[in-house]
């Protein structure tokens, strides 16, 4: 005759089982914490670096960093203000005040012919098709907005964040930073290279705001067909062949390019005379990596 389980005498295994699982459950709890306090201990040690890094460099740049959403995104401007050094200042992107200004010199008349040569030859080239060019200066404004939005500047940002933190931790830095600490914080994030180059130059820095970048797109009837859009270069610029007809097109006219890193069809700087001269006496010979767009 089958036995009859009465409920009272499965209520031991059942708070077994319930006192098991609020230990694993604490035991989780418990590591999480610990996890989140060290990571928030190694971003702040990280953040007193980057403060006493940031207080060395010109105004223009503490001023636009105070303006740059979330530490990853300041230690990624940082590091192109150091690698900019001495020349930062000369290089810094023009005031609404000089924009207007330079849009009155013959240098901007020189510009817009070189703009228009180009676009002549490429519609000569290619029937139905013509290029849309922005010539207006890109403002400081339009430069933070953009790396403060920009997924590929937050990828890069973290992928720095992470090397910054590692780099602390194996070479055993100060809690409290010294003048050497400090140096040795700077050489890093000099030296670091990133797997895939950041999208955009750092805020300040970009060749636009100078009118010294140019961005080509290919136009036909009114619609764009190649733009900037950095999905578009396997896709348009290059499966198409239109990187292949804008680089036709400049020929012989005063423009450099295209940029290669990272890879932008569209991306060519203006070195007419007078921004030769400048160039050469801002002492501007950077590596590949480091040209500033």
């Amino acid at each position: 005759m089958p036995v009859a389980i009465r409920p009272h005498r499965l209520l031991p295994s059942r708070l077994r089982r319930l006192l098991t699982l609020c230990v694993i459950a604490t035991a989780m709890l418990f590591t999480l914490t610990v996890s989140a306090s060290s990571t928030g201990d190694e971003g702040a040690l990280v953040n007193r670096y980057l403060d006493l890094t940031a207080a060395r460099l010109a105004t223009p740049a503490r001023t636009a960093l105070r303006q740059i959403h979330e530490a990853p995104r300041q230690l990624l401007a940082t590091r192109s203000y150091l690698m900019a050094g001495a020349a930062l200042t000369e290089r810094w992107s023009w005031s609404e005040e000089e924009i207007e200004s330079f849009a009155r010199t013959p240098e901007h008349r020189a510009l817009l012919a070189e703009i228009e040569r180009v676009r002549t030859t490429f519609e000569q080239q290619n029937p139905g098709h013509s290029l849309f060019v922005n010539t207006q200066a890109r403002s400081l404004n339009v430069q933070l907005s953009r790396w403060n939005e920009n997924r590929g500047v937050a990828r890069v940002a973290q992928q720095l964040h992470s090397a910054a933190i590692k780099e602390l931790q194996q070479r055993a830095y100060p809690a409290t930073p010294d003048v050497t600490a400090v140096d040795r914080f700077a050489e890093f994030l000099r030296s670091w290279r990133p797997p895939v180059a950041a999208p955009l130059a750092a805020p300040g820095l970009s060749r636009h705001g100078q009118s010294r970048a140019i961005d080509f797109q290919v136009v036909r009837a009114g619609q764009i067909v190649a733009g900037t859009e950095v999905a578009s270069v396997r896709r348009v610029w290059e499966a198409e062949g239109w990187g292949r007809r804008l680089r036709r097109a400049v020929g012989a006219a005063s423009f450099v390019g295209p940029l290669k890193s990272p890879n932008e069809p569209w991306h060519y700087e203006y070195v007419g005379s007078a921004q030769q001269a400048r160039l050469q006496a801002a002492g501007d010979a950077l590596q590949p990596e480091r040209r500033i767009r």
